[in-house]
């Protein structure tokens, strides 16, 4: 499925099915290719729900950051001129209380990611996109986060130093970076490709399956397999848009979006392994440094942001659940 010419109108009459029954356009915007799985899960979505409204809702999607960036797209949803959107770190200028859980070395692994956002302290941050007019859905995994380079390879915390490196806009993300001694510069992901090829920045951090399903490994070469985060996108509707469902249709919608993001999250984990043996045969340069000097690096970060995300209690809580799941 693909993008279509942006409606302003959030529903439509169809006079050519003759019925006159009002059908609802659902616009959703994605800043992935049409290839990964976020977007092919949006579209399994899209399938459930025009099955489950007998048509009634009809989903179209907007990949590749084409109703803007997600800056702009957050601001469409509570605008109410869009009405589904998977927004990655951004999300916190927006619901700060997010930042819980865009702490550096979180999550274990996708087993302990599974057990901790689709708990109580998952459904524990729903009330705050409420507040910004948001409806939270739930959250789809990004996967693990490796940093990739430019003109030299990253074997050791101290590589980093200095390096101009891009973040999402998110401040936690930039206290994490600058604790590893580089120099991080927020920037849009639509503007990455091109700020590596004209050697603006030195460097980036990324995901196996998008470094590679974004060709970002053709200006930067060098990939650093750090996990330094496991990166969740939120997945939101337009807190208006839902509101105004019949409670037959939100049903359907919430039966839907779970669906959706389990299968994101399968398709996903699947990819991350298939991309980085591509990632080896397309001759991308692979280091692995020891994790260790960057996790302690970053415990400054948990000491400076702990009251702000809720408290070191909390934290300790989240990480206290990898220890009750099996890890891979």
């Amino acid at each position: 499925m693909s993008g279509r010419i942006v409606v302003a109108a959030v529903s439509m009459l169809i006079g050519a099915c003759g019925s006159g029954e009002r059908v609802t356009i659902l616009k959703a915007a994605l800043s992935q290719n049409p290839s990964e799985p976020q977007v092919r899960a949006v579209e399994l979505f899209a399938d459930l729900v025009s099955e489950g409204t007998e048509g009634r809702i009809r989903v179209q999607l907007y990949p590749n950051n084409q109703l803007g960036n997600q800056r702009d797209v957050v601001e469409g949803l509570q605008m109410g001129s869009v009405e589904l959107a998977n927004i990655a770190s951004v999300m916190a200028s927006f619901v700060p209380e997010t930042n819980l859980f865009e702490l550096p070395f979180l999550f274990d692994g996708p087993e302990h990611f599974d057990a901790v956002v689709d708990s109580s302290i998952g459904q524990s941050l729903a009330p705050a996109f409420e507040r910004r007019g948001l409806h939270l859905l739930g959250y789809f995994d990004a996967g693990e986060r490796h940093i990739m380079t430019t003109e030299r390879p990253v074997e050791r915390l101290e590589d980093l130093n200095g390096l101009k490196i891009r973040t999402m806009e998110n401040r936690l993300h930039l206290a994490t970076f600058k604790a590893f001694g580089a120099n991080p510069l927020p920037m849009a992901y639509g503007e990455l490709y091109t700020a590596l090829e004209q050697g603006v920045i030195d460097g980036a951090e990324a995901a196996d399956p998008n470094y590679f399903a974004k060709r970002f490994y053709e200006p930067a070469s060098y990939w650093a397999r750090v996990g330094w985060i496991r990166l969740i996108e939120y997945v939101v509707m337009s807190r208006s848009f839902y509101d105004d469902l019949s409670a037959e249709d939100r049903a359907v919608i919430d039966r839907a979006a779970r669906a959706m993001i389990l299968q994101q999250r399968s398709w996903y984990r699947a990819e991350a392994d298939s991309a980085l043996e591509r990632l080896r045969e397309a001759g991308v340069r692979i280091s692995s440094p020891d994790r260790e000097p960057f996790r302690a690096a970053a415990r400054s970060v948990y000491e400076e942001w702990a009251d702000r995300v809720g408290g070191m209690a909390k934290i300790e809580a989240i990480l206290g659940l990898g220890d009750s799941v099996t890890v891979r």
